[in-house]
């Protein structure tokens, strides 16, 4: 009976020691990199920069979006993210959460 008190108590102890993974998505944003870009780049000016996008809008090939999430295990999620659109194949508009940073 004691050991299976004993069991109990230490499954009830350990339970409690549950490690939640910080999670990781997409293209890693640097405001250095956001900084660098400017209107006129072409593609593969802003892949030299950025890399290649993650999401690619299958619908409108004018528009790249550069998405970065992180999910700590414990805490509140954070995007960061930046919208290119296109114009004859250079950057006309430059939009997103880490643009206007640097605006600001």
């Amino acid at each position: 009976m004691k050991k299976i008190v004993g069991a109990l108590i230490m499954m009830c102890a350990l339970s409690g020691c549950v490690h939640k993974m910080d999670i990781e998505q997409g293209n890693i944003v640097t405001q250095d990199m956001v900084n660098r870009i400017h209107t006129g780049m072409t593609m593969e000016q802003v892949k030299n920069i950025m890399g290649s996008p993650v999401l690619l809008n299958t619908f409108a090939d004018n528009r790249v979006d550069y998405v970065y999430t992180f999910n700590p295990g414990y805490g509140n999620m954070a995007e960061r993210y930046v919208t290119l659109t296109f114009s004859h194949g250079r950057v006309s508009n430059i939009g997103g959460n880490m643009y206007s940073q640097v605006m600001k």
